[in-house]
């Protein structure tokens, strides 16, 4: 009897060391996911300096050291991007101005249509950034009491939604054609103030019964979609492929669309100063604070990413119920609550995995096949996509765009004439 008991005993101590898992190497999915980020930073220092020399060469009029105008610097034009998807999509051609631009987005596109929001975890620099960002955040809100770490982590949500009650309610007019940007200076505005002001203090004094956190959250995420829609409007939907094709040929400001960008952020003003630093100080004690409510691009992202059939899966028959996933998760997502994650805000990161004590209860894999995907695979298939997409656009001479660099030289010298300027989205057209 007490040999049985033993061997019992050995059986149950057995099941419980294959259930655990193995004690993880250095190379985890977070740091080889560190490596990704690392490298599309330097990738993105590197295509900025470069262009910054290239647009001294022209401003000097070709006499300091010439540097090739890196084509990758028209990632920062996303403006230009949705243009020149409308453009591809009526026409079937590529912008001529800016054709790396709509590579890159058309690789985003379809990289999040297969791998959800894999660019935004592994190559965005400013999802790598806002990342960093709260990572520092939790270490400082550590070295504080608990009512201090939440006010500093709900204040940045609790003004956002109050924002967004304002905004989202405009844009929606807007969309409609019931107001226009002239409607701010009418004197019945004055009028609409204490509701704006009403909305702002409502998240502050409500109850957390009455006003619960998730509410608010969406309330707060409802303006990074207000954004998209805005864009999609008024590009994808208002303007015809024949008028963006117009712009294009004939609008003197596109062409130099990435110098002004640069200038913008060259010389900001003091309001873009506040804005950006306000963002940025908000990232720090909260989580993914930029691309979870404001970045437009990650709102189309993640709801092309309902596509993908590569997905977080829970098994509940291994799962321990330990809560570690959702707390490990960047994005808020309950994990510990769902059998597959489908939610517009995952990110593909797996850090919710790697928290995981133990094996097979939670990974990442392919739907319909049961197959489990290594951290590395995702890696390799969300980057590689990517970069097959830039040289593909290389070889087949959709990189470079049709701009020579004498006419940028000429271009730049002129820079200041009102010729180069828009005003809310209406461009001088040269004949």
């Amino acid at each position: 009897m007490a040999v049985q008991i033993e061997n019992f005993k050995q059986n149950d101590d057995e099941s419980a060391v294959e259930g655990k898992k193995k004690k993880s190497s250095w190379m985890t999915s977070l740091r080889f996911r560190w490596i990704s980020q690392i490298s599309f930073i330097i990738l993105t220092i590197y295509i900025g300096w470069s262009f910054y020399l290239f647009v001294k060469y022209c401003e000097s009029g070709g006499i300091s050291t010439y540097v090739a105008r890196p084509p990758g610097i028209e990632a920062f034009l996303p403006i230009g991007a949705f243009m020149g998807l409308k453009y591809f999509l009526g026409t079937g051609a590529v912008d001529p101005l800016h054709p790396a631009g709509f590579i890159i987005f058309a690789s985003i596109l379809v990289t999040s249509l297969l791998f959800q929001r894999g660019f935004c975890s592994w190559i965005c620099p400013a999802g790598t950034i806002s990342e960093w960002a709260w990572r520092f955040g939790d270490w400082v809100k550590s070295k504080f009491n608990s009512r201090v770490s939440y006010w500093l982590e709900k204040f940045p949500v609790k003004l956002t939604c109050g924002l967004s009650m304002i905004t989202t309610p405009i844009v929606a007019l807007m969309l409609l054609n019931m107001i226009t940007f002239a409607s701010f200076k009418s004197p019945g505005m004055k009028y609409i103030f204490p509701l704006m002001i009403a909305a702002i203090i409502i998240p502050f004094v409500l109850p957390r019964k009455i006003w619960l956190a998730r509410v608010e959250d969406s309330i707060a995420r409802a303006w990074k979609y207000t954004l998209l829609a805005f864009f999609a409007v008024n590009i994808v939907i208002k303007m015809s492929a024949v008028q963006i094709g117009m712009i294009f040929a004939k609008a003197p400001y596109m062409k130099v669309a990435d110098i002004k960008m640069m200038n913008f952020f060259l010389n900001l003003s003091m309001l873009a100063i506040i804005i950006l630093s306000l963002i940025f100080f908000f990232s720090i004690f909260n989580k993914n604070y930029w691309c979870r409510y404001f970045c437009p691009y990650g709102a189309f992202i993640g709801i092309l990413g309902w596509a993908s059939a590569i997905r977080i899966v829970r098994n509940k028959k291994t799962c321990i119920d330990c809560s570690k996933c959702t707390v490990a998760c960047p994005v808020y997502i309950e994990v510990e609550k769902k059998n597959i994650v489908y939610d517009v805000e995952c990110l593909g990161c797996y850090d919710c995995v790697d928290s995981c004590p133990v094996n097979g209860a939670l990974d990442m894999k392919l739907l319909g096949f049961g197959k489990k995907v290594h951290y590395a695979v995702y890696a390799g298939l969300v980057v590689g996509l990517f970069v097959v997409f830039m040289n593909t656009a290389r070889f087949t001479g959709y990189w470079h765009n049709n701009v020579s660099v004498q006419e940028y030289t000429e271009l730049v010298q002129d820079l200041d004439n009102p010729r180069f300027k828009h005003k809310q989205g209406k461009f001088e057209i040269e004949e």
